[in-house]
């Protein structure tokens, strides 16, 4: 498991604040132009009974920066690189109040998803937008271990379908962001049953300027 030093820095960084009586708000969805996370991305696919197993380490995603987008406004752009083919981008708008999804449609309005209500606390919930109905709660407060690094003090959201065999977890950390996500999905097709579970967890979160990336 690979650490950059920049993390460890901003880690000791809020540890002298807290010390000198400065109390500083933790970001839970920090946006860095230039950030970049690797995750770790474990997938176990069933078909009937048979089943597929597969984990890789990728740069799953890259701070681009707020840019004014035609047809969506001002947002902030996050790349997904693929291993083939063209990049995916996800938009967001940071709100005092809530963090915006924006996702372009095709031949109409964006949809604005409520991806998080703020500030987070231990039993909000609320819903992605009235017309998806999907639910999203805070379950608990709770320090986490991934590679043999603890994060303290994240946020576990579940988001719940209200129309899919379908649920997902993620686990938010203060200055850091998204750290681990967990989904599972069950469907029939053509009278098979199919199952997927995935779980990303990071690996490595590199800051711009940092001599490790």
């Amino acid at each position: 498991m690979v650490w950059t030093k920049t993390l460890m820095f901003v880690l000791a960084g809020l540890v002298v604040l807290s010390g000198c009586g400065q109390k500083k708000e933790p970001d839970y969805f920090p946006l860095v132009p230039g950030a970049r996370k690797f995750m770790k991305v474990y997938s176990r696919k069933v078909v009937n009974s048979d089943t597929s197993e597969t984990t890789q380490v990728r740069l799953s995603a890259v701070v681009r920066g707020e840019k004014e987008l035609s047809g969506i406004g001002k947002v902030w752009v996050v790349e997904s690189p693929r291993d083939s083919g063209p990049s995916t981008y996800a938009y967001f708008r940071k709100q005092p109040d809530a963090v915006i999804q924006v996702v372009p449609m095709k031949g109409r309005d964006p949809l604005e998803v409520r991806y998080l209500s703020l500030p987070l606390s231990v039993g909000k919930s609320w819903y992605d937008t009235e017309e998806q109905r999907e639910q999203f709660e805070v379950v608990a407060k709770e320090t986490i271990e991934l590679g043999g690094h603890f994060f303290p003090d994240c946020y576990k959201v579940a988001v719940i379908s209200s129309k899919f065999d379908w649920a997902m977890h993620h686990w938010f950390a203060p200055d850091v962001g998204p750290v681990k996500w967990e989904s599972r999905a069950v469907w029939t097709k053509d009278g098979v049953e199919h199952e997927l579970v995935r779980i990303a967890e990071l690996v490595q979160y590199q800051l711009p300027g940092d001599p490790g990336k």
